[in-house]
């Protein structure tokens, strides 16, 4: 598997780089068909006096299945952080081995990889808020993010936002062809948002 380590906000040390590869490097070993992974680290704003915390994201493209997995630790201490990213990513590895053996067989969306990795690349803007700061609630969207979206069935949708540990997935719906949005309801079932213009 290939790591590409990259800081957003923090510069990534050698000695850091050689902790992410050592921590992280073997994660195929639990899936044959790991491609291309991402490392991302960034340091998180200290809160009042406080020490910032590290926030390490990684993000694995599977080639071979059309998929894409993610994960995201935050702590002070980097070891720390990435031994709960691994943890994590070794947890989607094996769901991910499981459905695989479960829908063995099934047609896959080669399309889905690509609007995930776009997803997970997709440019964020800091956005400053142009309001008056004396007013009681000020809205402060902190990011923006863009992406394409993909035609998939619901069924896909869902087990794409299962393996990225998400609570919505945003899709284009093969058989409407309308935008909709699968999500995880408080009752352990899932929903399905279909919008239309009023």
């Amino acid at each position: 598997m290939q790591l590409d380590i990259r800081g957003k906000n923090v510069k990534v040390s050698e000695e850091r780089r050689q902790l992410i590869e050592k921590k992280l490097g073997k994660l195929d070993r639990y899936l044959d068909s790991l491609g291309e992974a991402t490392v991302e680290l960034a340091a998180e704003h200290a809160r009042k006096g406080g020490e910032g915390r590290l926030v390490v994201e990684m993000t694995v493209r599977t080639p071979a299945h059309g998929s894409l997995l993610r994960a995201e630790e935050r702590d002070n201490d980097l070891g720390v952080a990435l031994d709960r990213l691994s943890e994590k990513m070794q947890r989607q590895i094996t769901r991910f081995k499981d459905r695989m053996v479960h829908h063995k067989g099934r047609p896959r969306v080669s399309e889905v990889a690509a609007q995930l990795q776009e997803a997970a690349e997709a440019k964020e803007v800091e956005i400053a808020p142009d309001v008056d700061t004396d007013a009681e609630e000020v809205l402060h969207l902190v990011k923006i993010k863009n992406f394409q979206v993909t035609a998939m069935y619901v069924d896909e949708a869902v087990e794409q936002m299962e393996l990225l540990g998400h609570n919505f997935f945003i899709f284009q719906d093969t058989e409407t062809e309308k935008i909709s949005v699968a999500y995880l309801r408080n009752d352990g079932g899932y929903g399905l948002l279909r919008p239309e213009l009023g």
